[in-house]
């Protein structure tokens, strides 16, 4: 295959699993709706620097992501397709990244597309770009940080200092995104880099260029936001990094030290079972360049790890950043193990493709079966049966282009085929969603939908902080109020005008008692629906609707 063919095909992977499907699988909450909704008022109100959730200030993280999904949203309009679209483009500047520093490690630009659809296939970096997050966006900023920073270690005069800068301003845009840590991961990889390289000098003139540039990009948009929102910067600086590094709260579990460490070869499917491979063929591979960049990769991933390892509080998408540097390492290995003729015994093959054949056959005898008679829950709602055909289906393919792979004459050829496998798996996710499932978990988008219109016309909206952005996405109301515990909609600013929203249950049951005009709605869960409807004095609601454990109750 060309080198021309071999970049079409990998773009042509990419969007297909990462872009084409992203508004296919339901909204998942609280993060989806959450991010949604930031950014939807934004746009609503032309105000681009008042951080409001549901009306309430919200100060979690700066706006540079929500400006990302709020153009999406103004070109696409509010729907699960423009929310997810900054993720999925994020993911492919990141699978761009490892095209670049791959093909500067090693000087080969067939590397180039190798690694970028290595990324792309890669489960972990694939499922961020599928959610409407902030984590795969600060992760293609990180990327295309230490990219820059490689490519001036390895350049010299006018051209060293562009890369600099570079490097500078894309660690500026993941400060505005996500904190801190868009100054911390490229620091201390490049201290580590530099110290294993013995470039001392290095280390004390290289920063400056890209702190300047950084400084550059962040201190306007940083005045804006503190004339904005005046105590933006010290809630997020001292809540946001140093309390949660130090003491995690309910949305930030303590985990052990090897958290991160263990979800790594997790997140790496499809690619954690080469890695033994991988790592043999680069210990084959020649050159102080090619050695340097295996460092500068290593260090990409060692260094940020024990920094995020040493926090009291560990979010599986905290290593996002990381995959690159694995994608390019994976792919360089792999490369080097195949040209060497370090191949995967034929029986570990074959026992890889009747794995995937048995669980076509099992998915097959699912359809005439069914799965009740395991006890299992119900996966789909509608046609199962279609679920399982689908699912079948791309299994035997996998195995099929897996056995077709390795006749190619050639290891780009192999790895690009080998990358091709799971394609259509990895497409099919999405339309393979466990609705059942999801209903299960009370996730409440069909009652929502159904009862939006008597959501929106009453007067005052109650909701518990569990659903209170589920209910804001649905109904477009940014005046809904919160009863019982607050959760993340108490923001510790203690501001007069969120704080009268937060409303206590007993004071919720006098409001319902005394309502008159307009009336009241409340989404909550049957268990607390259930509680109100016996409180002493409450009338019967003029609308009681029950779907799993959501309810939806109004008085008018």
């Amino acid at each position: 295959m060309s080198l021309k063919r071999q970049a079409i095909w990998s773009v042509v992977v990419f969007l297909i699993v990462s872009v084409v499907v992203v508004g296919v699988r339901p909204i998942v909450q609280p993060d989806e709706p959450r991010y949604g909704i930031i950014a939807a008022e934004m746009v609503e109100s032309g105000e681009w620097f008042a951080l409001r959730m549901a009306g309430f200030h919200y100060y979690e993280k700066p706006p540079m992501g929500y400006w990302m999904i709020a153009a999406s949203i103004q070109v696409f309009g509010e729907n699960t397709f423009a929310i997810r679209l900054p993720s999925a483009i994020a993911a492919g500047l990141s699978a761009l990244a490892a095209w670049l520093i791959a093909v500067r490690i090693t000087g080969r630009r067939a590397m180039g597309p190798l690694a970028f659809i290595v990324q792309a296939t890669t489960i972990g970096p694939m499922i961020m770009g599928s959610v409407a997050n902030l984590d795969s966006m600060f992760s293609a900023w990180i990327s295309l940080c230490m990219v820059s920073f490689y490519a001036a270690c390895t350049s010299i005069g006018r051209t060293r200092i562009g890369w600099l800068a570079l490097a500078g301003a894309a660690s500026g845009f993941a400060f505005l995104t996500k904190g801190l840590l868009g100054f911390a991961i490229p620091a201390v990889t490049a201290l580590a880099f530099l110290a294993w390289e013995r470039r001392w000098w290095d280390m004390l003139r290289l920063p400056w260029i890209p702190l300047a540039s950084a400084a550059v990009i962040v201190a306007p948009i940083a005045i804006l936001l503190h004339r904005s929102e005046p105590r933006f910067w010290e809630y997020f600086i001292v809540v946001e990094h140093f309390r949660r590094f130090a003491n995690p709260d309910s949305n930030q579990h303590g985990e052990p030290w090897w958290f991160l460490i263990v979800l790594l070869p997790v997140g790496g499917v499809m690619w954690t079972l080469t890695w033994s491979r991988a790592i043999r063929g680069l210990f084959l591979a020649k050159g102080a360049s090619m050695r340097s960049g295996m460092r500068f990769a290593i260090a990409w991933i060692i260094a940020p790890l024990v920094l995020l390892s040493i926090s009291a509080g560990k979010m599986p998408s905290y290593i996002a950043p990381l995959f690159v540097p694995i994608a390019v390492l994976v792919t360089i290995g792999l490369v080097s193990a195949h040209e060497r003729l370090i191949m995967e015994p034929l029986i570990v093959r074959r026992i890889g493709r009747w794995i995937l054949r048995v669980l076509a056959l099992g998915a097959i005898a699912a359809i005439f079966t069914g799965t009740d008679w395991m006890g299992a829950p119900v996966i789909w709602t509608t046609s199962p049966t279609l679920h399982w055909i689908v699912i079948a289906f791309v299994f035997l393919l996998w195995a099929e282009i897996d056995r077709w792979s390795w006749r190619a004459a050639d290891a780009t050829t192999w790895l690009m085929r080998s990358a091709t496998a799971p394609v259509a798996l990895l497409a099919a996710i999405p339309f393979l969603f466990p609705d059942g499932y999801v209903l299960q978990t009370q996730i409440p988008w069909h009652a929502l939908e159904e009862n939006q219109q008597v959501l929106r016309e009453s007067s005052q909206l109650y909701t518990t902080a569990q659903l209170g952005h589920c209910v804001t996405w649905v109904t477009g109301r940014r005046d809904t109020r919160i009863f019982g515990y607050a959760s993340e909609f108490d923001n510790e600013l203690d501001l007069p005008q969120d704080d009268a929203r937060l409303v206590k249950r007993d004071e919720l049951i006098a409001r319902i008692r005394s309502s008159t005009a307009g009336g009241i709605a409340v989404v909550a869960s049957a268990n607390d629906a259930a509680t109100l409807i016996a409180s002493p004095g409450i009338p019967a609601p003029s609308t009681s609707y029950v779907r799993g454990d959501i309810a939806i109750l109004s008085w008018r």
